[in-house]
């Protein structure tokens, strides 16, 4: 049996008392912590894991697999463990080989969302920023708000770095001088949302201008699209 097990947004009292109760009881516990930011300490839970690299799962997946097929085997995954593309992957893996699967579901950036006062409906498609140069986020944010929708960014996580807010909203302002079509400016009024989960969480609704020195991570940045009256009220009190 295959478990994927939702870590949830901050740390180790983020997880659900299910998938928690199921991760004790498995033969085998692997953590991936490649495709997003986490903070917790499993030892303290007393839990102990394999903490897997980038290319086990992209590249050797049959060494869960393997396992997975006699015994009972978690993958721990930050926030919901189905967001990332990866994940799907795997579970298709598992149904061509037999293997039975379960999915412990977690709170994710995604449904932390409703806590920008934003309705989640009217958010269109999903970019990340990466360090490395791609027009993709600003070809994104363009037919969001041709959609009149609002647009989340994630920011790049490496090994080395977690891109803050105002490494990221730089990207963006660069992206806008190099194709000017006016999408956005330091004008600009968006939503930075940082740390989500924890206790330094930070969430802001202001001026690009205003959050270029702001240097929090991990964090992700939403360019709103055409605001309902309740959106707008809820931002503006974000201000006071």
């Amino acid at each position: 049996m295959l478990y994927l097990i939702g870590l949830g947004l901050w740390d180790e009292k983020d997880i659900p008392l299910k998938g928690l109760e199921i991760a004790k009881k498995c033969d085998k516990v692997f953590i991936e912590k490649y495709t997003s930011f986490w903070n917790g300490n499993l030892k303290s839970l007393g839990i102990k894991v394999e903490e897997l690299k980038r290319e086990d799962l992209e590249d050797n997946i049959d060494k869960i697999l393997k396992n997975a097929k006699k015994k009972d085997v978690a993958l721990l995954v930050p926030g919901d463990p189905l967001i990332a593309t990866t994940h799907i992957s795997i579970l298709v893996e598992a149904k061509k080989k037999n293997i039975r699967t379960k999915i412990i579901h977690s709170s994710s950036i995604f449904s932390a969302l409703g806590e920008t006062g934003l309705q989640i409906y009217k958010f269109g498609k999903i970019s990340t920023i990466p360090f490395c140069y791609s027009k993709s986020p600003y070809k994104i944010l363009e037919e969001n708000l041709e959609q009149e929708a609002h647009t989340l960014f994630l920011l790049d996580i490496t090994k080395e770095k977690l891109m803050s807010c105002g490494e990221g909203l730089k990207i963006l302002l660069d992206l806008e001088n190099k194709f000017r079509k006016k999408l956005i400016s330091k004008e600009t009024e968006i939503l930075v949302f940082c740390k989500v989960g924890s206790k330094e969480q930070v969430l802001k609704y202001d001026k690009i201008g205003k959050l270029l020195n702001l240097n929090c991570s991990p964090c992700v940045i939403v360019v709103p699209g055409k605001l309902h009256f309740l959106e707008r009220e809820f931002l503006t009190s974000l201000k006071t």
